[in-house]
């Protein structure tokens, strides 16, 4: 009987498409045809003799064969990598200082910093979860080595720039937008400090296309947002990346907010070899899900 393997590649694609709500977007970012993603798709069905996704209005949504392998497909790319990375990085040591801003604390980074403690034990990795302005100021002071941020307005001497994603309008699935713009009510926004950079866009957006706003609820971090948003108190804006599945984008209504840079910031231009190492291992997770 012949054994059938399944396609990593394939695998890739399928994992994309669900998590972009969109194959036409996967292709995109694999810089891939419309029809070489269905045949990834196709390939998959015919090697798992079942249908993987289903549609529902304009998206395809995985069935429930299709959730069972989506999660067998992220272990196995997973894996695929930690195999890469154990045979690339041998007898790495060291401390590494790493700062996050709290969207990227949860998902592909945590991920990726955990695949990596795994396989470089003699590597200690720490980790510190704070503001833009503490993280820029942080590697400025070389209190630590690299921090990944949202594209701000100040930089550091060693800043790259590795991918961007859209910004979104965010609101609970129920949230009444058409009768405020109906009504020519203040759309109510909830927002993370003053001077946040996502508030300044958004506001920025609605007053150029003659929208009123209202800043109904402020947090000092986004573990204060989501439930504001989940509840209905008012709508945000921000990329997707750690937003709950929860919520939904309202774009279709509202003015568009473009797309913001994701950078990578070292405290010199190189850091000691486990540094660099970890660097590498990032910037790839963020190439690979949202360049």
């Amino acid at each position: 009987m012949k054994e059938t393997v399944l396609d990593l590649q394939a695998l890739k694609t399928f994992v994309l498409g669900i998590e972009f709500n969109s194959f036409a977007l996967a292709a995109k970012h694999q810089h891939k045809s419309t029809s070489a993603v269905s045949s990834h798709l196709k390939k998959l069905e015919q090697q798992t003799n079942a249908t993987l996704v289903r549609k529902e209005g304009r998206l395809l949504v995985p069935t429930a064969q299709g959730e069972q392998l989506l999660s067998y497909a992220k272990k196995m790319l997973a894996l695929n990598d930690e195999a890469l990375e154990a045979l690339r990085w041998i007898d790495l040591q060291g401390t590494v200082s790493v700062g996050l801003q709290e969207d990227f604390s949860q998902g592909v980074l945590t991920e990726c910093l955990a695949r990596f403690s795994r396989i470089n034990d003699q590597v200690q990795l720490n980790t510190m979860i704070e503001r833009y302005a503490t993280l820029i100021a942080s590697v400025q002071d070389a209190s630590l080595d690299v921090s990944v941020t949202w594209q701000g307005p100040v930089t550091t001497p060693y800043a790259e720039r590795i991918a961007d994603t859209t910004i979104h309008w965010i609101a609970a699935p129920d949230f009444p937008l058409a009768q405020f713009l109906a009504a020519h009510q203040p759309v109510p926004l909830v927002v993370i400090e003053p001077n946040c950079l996502f508030k300044q866009k958004a506001t920025a957006a609605l007053d150029a296309a003659g929208i009123r706003w209202q800043v109904v609820y402020q947090s000092q971090s986004l573990s204060g947002i989501w439930p504001a948003v989940n509840a209905g108190i008012g709508i945000t804006a921000r990329p997707r990346i750690g937003c709950p599945e929860t919520l939904v984008t309202a774009d279709e209504t509202l003015p568009d907010l473009g797309r913001i840079g994701i950078q990578l910031h070292r405290s010199k231009p190189v850091i000691h070899g486990a540094g660099e190492k970890l660097i590498e291992s990032m910037a790839r997770a963020i190439e690979a899900s949202y360049g």
